[in-house]
């Protein structure tokens, strides 16, 4: 794509990626931003899925050679060809025909997703899409969480095959976590972060943080909209060149609803591992 191109398709609306670690709080984002008629965006897209806008539904379009390129200009001529493609289906097929006048676009991509689109002759440890991304103007919103919440959902998630509680499930139990396990995800994530924003530099990014996202949240009180206040989402608005208009449709409902106390039957043993690494602050979070 020619940047008079990259400048008209800017122009039409502004692209803009999620990124973090699983269980950072991207699913309630999502279903947040897309409550503002301004702006849609699309889940984990480099997650196999029946969506027809996510990457591997559209490379099945695509001639086989295509969907492999050789050098810079074919990956960005792919990747060009992809987010017009998400554009479309944005416009045209989004339940009641509610975001084809959306100025903003966007998608979710985890941490350890990023480096998987690349030209074959691509040598540098930069994952290609940020570079992409970056050529492209696109705005980067960078999802964190306390580190040991996120790696102790991980682990729950997987244990209760239930990522996302739409239906109100309520936990009724305790679980055991292997909390060698545990530390070593926390480390994983801090690794990816640190690789994430050496690799970004450059990049448009605005920060969101979970328990910010929350305060966010609280603030609507029994009310659905969400007033306007310091926190991520009015960053998000701000960056984005939207509106402040956000609701809290109560559609998805925090999947560890209970205190750790309660949820972990090994929570001591947690705790005293935790006072003696490098995780010692972040012990009386969970209380």
């Amino acid at each position: 794509m020619s940047d008079g191109n990259i400048d008209i398709l800017v122009a039409s609306r502004q692209l803009f990626v999620v990124i973090g670690a699983q269980r950072t709080g991207t699913n309630i984002l999502r279903e947040i931003l897309n409550t503002n008629e301004q702006i849609a965006m699309l889940g984990e897209v480099l997650t196999p899925s029946t969506a027809p806008a996510h990457w591997d539904n559209f490379c099945r379009g695509l001639p086989i050679g295509s969907i492999h390129p050789a050098n810079l200009s074919e990956a960005e001529s792919l990747l060009d060809q992809y987010f017009e493609f998400v554009d479309y289906r944005i416009r045209n097929h989004w339940e009641g025909n509610g975001k084809n006048g959306s100025h903003a676009i966007g998608v979710d991509i985890k941490y350890n997703q990023l480096k998987r689109i690349a030209p074959s002759n691509w040598s540098t440890t930069q994952p290609f899409i940020l570079s992409y991304l970056r050529s492209r103007r696109a705005i980067l919103i960078h999802t964190t969480r306390n580190i040991i919440h996120c790696a102790i959902s991980t682990l729950i998630a997987s244990q209760r095959n239930l990522w996302h509680n739409y239906d109100g499930v309520v936990i009724d139990r305790a679980y055991e976590i292997d909390v060698t396990e545990c530390l070593a995800h926390a480390r994983s994530i801090l690794r990816e972060q640190d690789t994430f924003l050496s690799s970004a530099d450059g990049c448009r990014i605005v920060n969101s943080r979970y328990e910010s996202l929350i305060e966010d949240l609280r603030r609507a009180g029994p009310s659905d909209e969400i007033p306007e206040g310091r926190g991520p989402l009015r960053d998000i608005a701000r960056i984005l060149n939207v509106p402040f208009h956000f609701r809290n449709d109560r559609r998805l409902q925090k999947a560890i609803n209970v205190p750790y106390s309660k949820l972990l039957s090994n929570y001591n043993a947690l705790v005293r591992r935790l006072e003696n690494s490098e995780f010692s602050a972040l012990v009386p979070t969970l209380e």
